[in-house]
């Protein structure tokens, strides 16, 4: 999942939440959420397909190297289980254990380089 859209799904977490805490009834809200995130989805598939036509296009990669690309990078973590996991990341300041998720150190607040992608 991308910056963006972890950061909307915080967002919505965090009003859905305040809903919760109100009382209210939360079905038009988790419906409007979950028809922005099916839509969301569908435009995701939409750009990776398009993106993966032209590298296939223009580069003369095959469906068999990224399908090997995609076991690559799924067994990182050690876990073949179709999905990218945040691994620890020890800052170079202090020594100290931070998740991957995380673009700073939240200990010494140094700000750690943040990937192309993800």
């Amino acid at each position: 999942m991308g910056f963006w859209m972890g950061k909307m799904l915080s967002e919505g977490m965090r009003g859905l939440e305040r809903a919760a805490g109100a009382k209210q009834d939360l079905t038009p809200q988790l419906v409007a959420q979950v028809r922005d995130l099916e839509h969301q989805i569908a435009r995701m598939m939409l750009l990776n397909q398009a993106l993966w036509e032209l590298v296939r296009e223009r580069v003369g990669l095959t469906d068999q190297e990224l399908e090997d690309m995609v076991r690559e990078i799924d067994l990182r973590d050690g876990f073949p289980d179709g999905q990218i996991t945040n691994t620890p990341v020890k800052c170079p300041q202090c020594g100290r254990v931070s998740a991957s998720k995380h673009y700073r150190c939240l200990y010494c607040g140094l700000e750690f380089q943040k990937p192309t992608m993800g």
